[in-house]
């Protein structure tokens, strides 16, 4: 049977029919290249995509639908008090629990990419990806209400700490892939200082780079030795020589 063909009619009826299935994890497929159509994905990052995307789908919308949480309404932002936030951080190890018994089987380089993903919002875009899929029947991100979305679905767990969960070599040499959508970049946001600084540890950031976009996060890096305010003022110079203002883009860095 196509399921498509039993959902009710109207679009508030279609909605909640997809909500209760996808909460049940019978998730509608999505194509992640049409969705990311100007970044170049390899089957690694598509199976990466579609493993966080079947786990942290249906865990969130559970979490949701018991505080009464509508991530369809116009205005849907209305926790309780710290109950959704404490709710959906008590949730955060079973998610990480069910990515380890799903990931078990799963090559290194895979489960590595599910562990970078997961540092820089992963389960925020993939929620985004299945909002967008299904009020609108297309594979488009649904950008509305993506700030609060990214409070409560952005994972906090330290690097060092998901990497040992996941069987992962944090320092192993792999890519870490970066999103385009429109002229967005998304997976460029870090869980914590700590991320950040590993991220400039593996060579994907330049310390200088990252620090004159976000000071905490310059901050952080000076206080660790991974730059010098020296380092941070020449490429400031290099990049804006007459040093006008508007030329500085700040960046906040962290979720």
């Amino acid at each position: 049977m196509n399921i498509s063909d039993a959902v009710p009619h109207g679009q508030h009826k279609s909605l909640q029919f997809h909500r209760e299935y996808s909460a049940n994890a019978l998730l509608p497929d999505i194509d992640w290249q049409a969705l990311f159509k100007h970044s170049k994905l390899e089957d690694i990052h598509l199976r990466a995509l579609d493993h966080l995307y079947r786990s942290a789908v249906p865990l969130a919308l559970n979490v949701f639908n018991d505080l009464h949480f509508d991530v369809f309404a116009p205005a849907a932002y209305h926790p309780q008090g710290l109950g959704l936030f404490d709710k959906l951080a008590q949730q955060e190890n079973q998610l990480l629990n069910s990515l380890e018994n799903e990931t078990q089987n799963l090559d290194h380089a895979t489960r590595h990419q599910i562990w970078s993903m997961l540092l820089r919002g992963g389960a925020v875009l993939v929620f985004k990806a299945w909002l967008g899929r299904v009020k609108y029947d297309s594979h488009v991100l649904d950008m509305s209400q993506f700030d609060e979305l990214s409070d409560l679905l952005f994972i906090k767990t330290p690097p060092q700490q998901l990497a040992n969960q996941l069987n992962v070599d944090a320092q192993s040499n792999q890519d870490h892939i970066f999103l385009m959508y429109g002229d967005d970049i998304f997976l460029d946001r870090f869980n914590s200082l700590e991320t950040a600084a590993l991220f400039v540890d593996l060579g994907v950031y330049d310390a200088a780079f990252l620090s004159l976009r976000d000071d905490r996060v310059a901050d952080y890096l000076k206080q660790k030795g991974h730059v010098t305010q020296e380092q941070i003022d020449d490429l400031q110079c290099a990049l804006n020589p007459l040093y006008c203002d508007s030329l500085t883009l700040k960046q906040d860095c962290l979720a």
